[in-house]
């Protein structure tokens, strides 16, 4: 007599009740049954945390020889998601540039273009846009890049700008614009506009540069303002930082933090850390929010996570980068580690360790990486 194998059938609708009976430890072993069941549960995890959107994941590190690589900013954080982003990034390739993130995706540059030709990446779908080659050539240009949804649609705008020296007898800059949106896939390009302030910047750390509402933000790295440039009403115009703060390279950051533009300066024993009111208007009045005493941090962190000893540990935080949705966490890379600190509970948690030697750090760009509402998950 012959056995007939009889194949059963769960609605996904059972199995999600079923698995969110569970607790978060049963569902992470369960994730590698299938990739079916590892979408279940990324769903159930991101329920159960509640998190504030949008949704920060972790950071992309571009390291000085150009290699890029991934990590998680939080142990949480790996488990909300049901793809995996560490198979995504052999996509990017070890000789691409990421210039800047945004909203889940990364605007990235091939580096034998001489800064001509980039393209936007998606690590969800692992889906890249080549964008057409620029018009114009510019010596390393300030770039930005800012993505935007609208009705389920996707697009993006990118602008890049280089600065002339002027002439011994003329104190006047002029600048060369172009910009790129996804609606019309041309550059538009200004060439020669004056501009009455040489925008210098920071080439240390990739948290010198965001955008709002099309606003595009550069900070200064020797100089006490922000550079904006407003990309509809086509102009430039300065902000200054908050009482006239003034900072050493590498030690400043700027960032978009619970939708709010905050500015953090390290001063080798504290950080101080600030949000933008009413900006992008030119009104914009800075507001305190905190600040971290950094010998206390450094202390907390040599003892649990093996920083290490030393002096002036506090002038060794290479990078500083705000939480996407929560103002109060700030993540620190010391030496070859990086770290995020909850000011509201005054604890420590060991991210991330590079495992090299921190001099070899020194030079590693962090960009936010965020989950993004679109395309839903698959």
């Amino acid at each position: 007599m012959e056995r007939r194998s009889c194949k059963l059938y769960v609605c996904e609708e059972i199995i999600t009740n079923i698995l969110n009976r569970l607790p978060s430890k049963s569902l992470a072993r369960f994730k590698c049954i299938s990739k079916d069941w590892r979408k279940y549960i990324a769903e159930i995890y991101r329920c159960r945390l509640q998190w504030p959107k949008p949704y920060q994941l972790g950071f992309f590190c571009v390291e000085k020889r150009l290699k890029s690589r991934f990590f998680f900013s939080s142990k949480e954080s790996s488990l909300v998601i049901g793809t995996s982003l560490d198979e995504s990034i052999s996509f990017i390739g070890e000789r691409v540039y990421v210039v800047a993130s945004s909203d889940g995706f990364l605007l990235c540059n091939k580096l034998k273009s001489r800064q001509r030709i980039y393209y936007v990446y998606n690590p969800a779908t692992r889906q890249r846009l080549d964008v057409p080659k620029t018009q114009i050539l510019m010596d390393d240009p300030y770039v930005g890049f800012t993505v935007k949804e609208t009705d389920g649609s996707v697009s993006f705008t990118i602008v890049r700008y280089g600065v002339h020296q002027p002439y011994f007898h003329d104190l006047h800059y002029s600048v060369t614009i172009e910009s790129f949106s996804s609606e019309t896939n041309i550059w538009t390009a200004t060439l020669d506009a004056p501009i009455r302030f040489y925008p210098s910047r920071d080439e240390t750390s990739s948290s010198s540069a965001c955008a709002v509402d099309e606003v595009f933000c550069w900070l200064c790295n020797e100089a006490h303002w922000v550079t904006v440039y407003d990309s509809v009403k086509k102009c430039f115009w300065t902000l200054g930082l908050p009482d006239q703060m003034w900072f050493s390279r590498g030690s400043g950051c700027l960032g978009l933090s619970g939708g709010e533009l905050c500015f953090a300066s390290n001063s080798g024993t504290t950080i101080s850390c600030w949000r933008l009111n009413n900006f992008p208007s030119r009104d914009a009045v800075w507001v305190w929010k905190y600040n971290i005493d950094v010998a206390t941090v450094v202390q907390k962190c040599r003892e649990d996570f093996g920083l290490g000893g030393g002096n002036a540990l506090g002038f060794k935080v290479r990078n500083m980068v705000f939480h996407l949705a929560l103002p109060d966490i700030l993540y620190l890379q010391i030496r070859s580690k990086v770290i995020s600190y909850n000011v509201k509970t005054s604890t420590a948690e060991l991210v991330h360790e590079f495992g090299e030697a921190w001099r070899k750090t020194v030079h590693y760009k962090l960009f936010s990486y965020e989950w993004p509402q679109w395309p839903p998950l698959q």
